[in-house]
């Protein structure tokens, strides 16, 4: 079946000229399952006594990837449409997901959907690729349905949206929470790997809320009081992108006082860097004070310094920053010593003072977090260690107003929960990770397994950082071990090199030179 989409469009020189696509549809792609008699043996992947084929949307598989990489989860279905939008949105995620598809282990089967003539399906007018997508893998999961009666199919979407219009199709759909409680009894840690449901950060999620708003209203008023379409500007997404708003912020932001000013928008950064007011650079933080770091700026002619955590605003190591240069008056000297307990207890009780009774639990723990992992020969001691500036050597300082693009490591980071009195039970408990690399800040975690984990080394995963949080959350990936273990400390020691070495602008010779 020949399927052919045309259009028109303008060339760099000026010309109009018409591209016509053609598109052909089959219908000898198989299953990949035994249970399907018209599917041939050859391409037989998923296993026949599975308890449920899983299909998986795209937000799963680019969030969800330690989730979907733990040894319990086999016999997935992933449409050729969430594989080319993964790939097409990140690179690194589009090459541990074609791993598992490879792996004989995981029976990972990637059905072409998109050249199936019952599964392909056409772009409807005003409707968005993103709803067009999510479409298409609804109706794979309604085709296989059909086609393997006797076999339960599971649609994984962590969408709202998506799992109501899939069960309007008579397909079962489940939430990654919902399922892995499900498969508690066989697999319990499936619910430390779930990653956090709000795939935006707060400030993406009410900025993105705030343009679609802006969106749908210039299409209504466009088009004169009619309509507006289901396309980037419908109320679907509204909906969704205001839900992720209020799901990051709003039950949180009632109880606890922002800690971090918001992000600036994207039209704000980008006027202010055209202006001269904003300065773009990646931030690097000190390896022996991970409360200073340094933006290189050729506007200032000399690095611009980052104070303290709050003028970090909730940036880490590597990120692709925008900050705002403080007055002269205000501007600070590099610290020459390592900040003493006394420095940090006075900082935790005026942060104390400053929230409210929602985040006294983080306040306090937060009064000396750094000194845990700081090595004790290098806590400096004398009135030298009080001093923070010196009014002959300051530097341009600044904060941080926006970050451009995140650094965080999808891999995740090696270190160790910090020591806390656990008590009996098996409830989730919220606890703090300590990463190996002192640049990084402390990482929050919920998890079940505190009391094995206490003792272990492990690699943990950062998800958000919300304006109301002193640490970023994150998510349990996987142990390596038994802290002091030899092996393993020298497999924590290669794994921060090798995510070192995967920098931009980092590589194995730049790493020799000291």
């Amino acid at each position: 079946m020949l399927h052919k989409k045309s259009f028109v469009k303008k060339t760099k020189g000026g010309k109009i000229v018409k591209v016509v696509r053609e598109h052909y549809l089959r219908d000898d792609i198989w299953s990949g399952s035994p249970l399907d008699p018209r599917c041939d043996p050859s391409a037989h992947k998923l296993a026949a006594d599975a308890k449920h084929y899983l299909v998986i949307d795209t937000n799963v598989a680019l969030h969800q990837m330690d989730f979907l990489e733990h040894p319990a989860i086999k016999d997935v279905v992933v449409c050729r449409t969430v594989v080319e939008e993964v790939e097409h949105r990140n690179k690194a995620g589009g090459q541990r997901l074609k791993a598992l598809c490879q792996s004989p282990t995981k029976r990972f089967f990637v059905f072409s959907n998109e050249h199936h003539k019952e599964t392909y399906v056409k772009e409807e007018p005003g409707e968005s690729p993103n709803d067009r997508n999510d479409r298409a893998i609804r109706v794979v999961a309604k085709w296989y349905a059909d086609r393997l009666p006797s076999m339960p199919i599971l649609l994984l979407t962590n969408d709202a949206g998506n799992l109501a219009a899939a069960a309007a199709m008579g397909i079962t759909g489940m939430t990654l929470p919902s399922y892995a409680r499900s498969r508690a009894a066989d697999a319990p840690e499936l619910q430390d790997l779930v990653a956090r449901q709000e795939f935006m950060d707060e400030d993406d999620a009410t900025l993105a809320a705030e343009a679609i708003a802006a969106a749908a209203a210039a299409t209504a008023g466009s088009a004169r009081g009619g309509p507006a379409g289901p396309g980037p500007g419908s109320n679907r997404d509204a909906a969704a992108a205001t839900a992720a708003a209020n799901s990051s912020s709003g039950q949180r932001s009632s109880k606890r006082k922002r800690l971090f000013e918001q992000h600036r928008p994207m039209s704000d950064i980008q006027a202010g860097i055209a202006a001269g007011r904003y300065h773009q650079g990646a931030l690097r933080v000190n390896r022996f004070n991970p409360f200073e770091g340094w933006v290189s700026s050729e506007a200032v002619g000399r690095d611009i310094l980052i104070s303290g955590r709050i003028d970090m605003n909730r940036a880490i190591d590597g990120d692709i920053v925008v900050v705002e240069l403080l007055p002269e008056s205000q501007w600070k000297a590099p610290s020459r010593v390592l900040p003493r307990a006394a420095t940090k207890q006075s900082k935790g009780n005026q942060l104390l003072n400053n929230a409210d009774d929602g985040s006294t639990d983080e306040a306090d723990a937060d009064i000396a977090p750094e000194i845990f992992q700081v090595a004790p020969e290098q806590d400096l001691e004398g009135p030298a260690a009080l001093s923070s500036s010196l009014p002959d050597g300051r530097r341009p300082t600044g904060r941080v107003v926006g970050v451009i693009r995140r650094n965080w490591r999808t891999r995740g980071y090696c270190g160790s929960l910090k020591p806390e009195e656990l008590g009996a039970g098996s409830s989730t408990k919220s606890l703090l990770f300590v990463p190996v690399d002192r640049r990084y800040p402390m990482i929050r975690i919920h998890t079940r397994q505190g009391a094995q984990l206490m003792d272990k080394r492990m690699v943990v995963a950062i998800d958000s950082w919300d304006t109301d949080s002193l640490y970023p959350s994150g998510h349990y990936v996987r142990t390596l071990g038994v802290i002091g273990d030899q092996d393993v400390e020298t497999v924590s020691g290669a794994l921060g090199i090798y995510a070192m070495l995967q920098q931009p602008g980092k590589d194995k010779s730049s790493m020799a030179v000291p």
